[in-house]
């Protein structure tokens, strides 16, 4: 089991910790709901560090031939999202490529796909892999206020910067990406300097959150979580995951054409309950229309924000119409849904 190097600090700051893709990690401090309406009226920070670090160096049509989506030419910008794909064009993982420099990447990787991309590059191409998880602490502070606090807004989004200065303490990378449907910053920055750096925020009275709230947020808007909505029997057409370039050559491109040509099965949309019900329906549970089973879920929560349950799934593509009420059975009562598009909180 792996440890984020700012557990006991965090254990002292009220962390309630758990185990989350072989990583130990903080799951909630005051508790989730408090923790998702932070960043959605305020700004909260969030320990990621069990997101795969890892740098790439050596020719860039390699890379771009691995990636599904585009890397374009300039330098100290974010790609992404993006996606490895394999040859039947379903998701080894979807990542975040930053471009260091030229013939330089830093790609960020779900946690539980760290030692698999390696192995996956390595094998596929004649790229110099460095694995730099262990050596980096992962940081994000997302909200409307997050700005306030960084000082950077001349950054655009998916612009990053290098070797910069945050509360007086350095920061390898400081990106602006904003995932959880706020404005939000994210660091990359030796431990010592992130137990700073949080320190510090803890001092300017910032709201600390865990995983649990990540999640709910990144329902919300519709993300994805790797081996929850897409895994290796996912392709990104059913997911309405548009990552890849047809623009290139890459890693499935002819079975995505096939794909595109023959159409899906099933298709990825977002479940409404109704306002008020306190249930969180179980990933798997069915969705069905007069007792038959069109699909089923495979994230959901309790969403603070909309005062209702919601979740996503995969439900045949002769029932994907939104607005479309649908039901789900949770321990022998039937709930209405709502088949809705994403985000779930426009």
């Amino acid at each position: 089991m792996n440890t984020t190097p700012l557990i006991e600090f965090e254990e002292k700051l009220g962390a309630s910790t758990g185990e989350f893709a072989g990583w130990t990690m903080p799951m909630s401090y005051r508790g989730y709901k408090e923790e998702h309406m932070a960043v959605r009226n305020n700004v909260a920070l969030f320990d990621i560090s069990h997101m795969g670090r890892i740098i790439i160096e050596g020719k860039e049509e390699e890379l771009q031939y691995l990636l599904a989506g585009l890397v374009g030419e300039s330098s100290l910008r974010m790609y992404g999202p993006n996606a490895f794909l394999n040859d039947k064009a379903t998701f080894l993982d979807d990542v975040m490529v930053y471009k260091l420099a030229e013939n330089r990447w830093l790609i960020v990787t779900n946690a539980v796909n760290r030692e698999k991309v390696i192995d996956w590059i390595r094998r596929n191409s004649s790229l110099n892999v460095t694995d730099a998880t262990f050596d980096y602490c992962m940081l994000a502070l997302q909200g409307p206020n997050s700005t306030r606090l960084i000082g950077n807004d001349e950054m655009s989004r998916l612009q990053f910067k290098v070797n910069v200065k945050v509360f007086g303490e350095n920061v390898f990378i400081l990106s602006r990406s904003g995932w959880t449907g706020e404005d939000g910053f994210e660091l990359i920055l030796k431990p010592d300097a992130a137990h700073q750096v949080m320190s510090k925020m803890v001092h300017e009275k910032v709201e600390l959150a865990g995983l649990i709230a990540r999640d709910s947020l990144r329902q919300e808007m519709g993300f994805v979580l790797y081996g929850e909505d897409i895994d290796e029997s996912t392709n990104p057409v059913e997911a309405r995951y548009w990552l890849y370039s047809l623009e290139k050559e890459f890693i499935g491109r002819e079975a995505i054409l096939s794909i595109l040509t023959s159409g899906v099965s099933r298709i990825r949309v977002g479940f409404k309950f109704e306002r008020n019900e306190k249930i969180v329906p179980k990933k798997d549970g069915s969705i069905t229309v007069r007792d038959k089973k069109i699909g089923k879920i495979t994230s959901a929560t309790y969403s603070p924000f909309l005062s209702r349950p919601i979740g996503m799934g995969y439900i045949n593509s002769t029932h994907a119409l939104f607005g479309l009420k649908v039901e789900h059975e949770h321990r022998g009562k039937k709930y209405e849904v709502k088949i809705s598009d994403f985000p779930l909180i426009k």
